[in-house]
């Protein structure tokens, strides 16, 4: 991550600016968070070879696509309980970036308000991957996969009286966040962080591309589990609901769906990328 900017309606940036050690240690979160994000990316691109016939191109058992999966994948790799600790720490460092933010003094009107909410639910994922890359770095496991866990919510709160509604209003909340990173793609509006001052006109462009690509990537998929989610509701089944990974193979089984399933892979590709 670069030197954010020191403008006045940016407490980040005066933070970095007043700070520069700071920067360093956002660096590291962030680079964090581009290693899960790349290795998220490649695994969809994997459900999509195998939907279209490649079979050879994934390797039995199909990893899991997403951030967990991402970080079980690295975790096989040599040195893996290594890399498991350099990105554990490095996500935690995301998390504290995250909540430093959400914390520092700035605007008070109701988009203010969301981008500290944003940063806070930020920061509360990260711990959580944080901490499933410890527990992959201390005994090689970790907990069950991002779709099971989220079946089991769903399931657990439709049990309850107003639990349909509950994971409609989230599926609801979850496509507005993908809609909202498809537009920030779509415009082009992904350097709110970044000093690209010291870089040349070539680099400027390709960190841009990078990032609107990647936005545009991860907003589809966070608005396909925000999808699943209403039509568990919707359904009143539990079953309907299911993390990345699961929105993807499902959608993986259409031949349109492939396609869309691609777009998702490279997105994440390239923010991580761009992180």
């Amino acid at each position: 991550m670069s030197k954010a900017h020191a403008l006045p309606h940016n407490p980040v940036g005066r933070l970095a600016s007043d700070h520069p050690a700071v920067v360093k240690f956002g660096r590291a979160g962030w680079f964090a968070k581009g290693v899960v994000s790349l290795m998220t990316g490649v695994l969809a691109l994997f459900i999509a070879a195998k939907a279209s016939g490649w079979s050879s191109a994934v390797t039995a058992p199909n990893p899991e696509a997403s951030p967990t999966g991402a970080l079980k994948t690295i975790a096989q790799m040599s040195g893996g309980a290594l890399l498991m600790w350099v990105l554990a720490g490095g996500m935690l460092a995301y998390a504290a970036w995250r909540v430093v933010s959400a914390l520092l003094p700035g605007g008070s009107d109701a988009k203010a308000w969301v981008m500290r909410v944003g940063y806070l639910v930020s920061a509360v994922i990260y711990t959580t991957f944080a901490m499933t890359a410890i527990s992959l770095a201390r005994s090689g496991r970790a907990n069950p996969n991002g779709n099971s866990k989220v079946t089991s919510l769903s399931d657990s709160l439709m049990a309850h009286s107003g639990g349909r509604v509950v994971i409609g209003v989230v599926g609801a909340i979850t496509i507005a966040a993908g809609l909202y990173r498809l537009v920030k793609g779509v415009r082009g509006d992904v350097t709110e962080e970044l000093d690209l001052s010291a870089l040349s006109a070539q680099r400027r462009r390709l960190t841009v591309r990078l990032g609107s690509v990647g936005e545009i990537g991860r907003g589809l998929g966070i608005g396909l589990i925000g999808f699943f989610l209403l039509r568990a509701a919707a359904t009143y089944n539990p079953a309907e609901g299911t993390g990345l990974d699961g929105a993807l193979r499902r959608l993986a089984t259409e031949t349109w769906g492939v396609w869309v399933v691609v777009a998702i892979g490279v997105g994440f590709s390239a923010y991580g990328l761009f992180c």
